[in-house]
């Protein structure tokens, strides 16, 4: 991870290309992830240290499509971390991502 995450309080990672569904600390951070295939594809949310113990949930649905809950005050915030590749593909397949 590189200078650019001292930028964000919330990130969302595409094509991650980590396996599993996890989380782990990086520096200050907090990032939650998933994964199928090693090399490709997969998402993730970085969260910074004022926010991480703001997260009350996480949903990950699959390789493409992963969502955290905050509860910051008394707001609820939602961010979804959604990836459609399209690089590579016909348009066909683009037409149905």
């Amino acid at each position: 991870m590189g200078k650019s995450i001292e930028l964000a309080k919330i990130t969302c990672v595409y094509e991650a290309r980590w396996v599993g569904s996890r989380a782990r600390n990086v520096d200050e951070y907090k990032l939650w992830y998933f994964g199928v295939l090693k090399g490709k594809n997969g998402v993730g949310i970085l969260v910074d240290r004022e926010l991480r113990e703001s997260v009350v949930e996480v949903r990950q649905m699959n390789d493409r499509l992963m969502s955290i809950k905050l509860m910051v005050g008394e707001c609820t915030l939602n961010v979804v971390s959604a990836y459609s590749p399209q690089a590579g593909l016909d348009e066909e397949v683009e037409r149905r991502l």
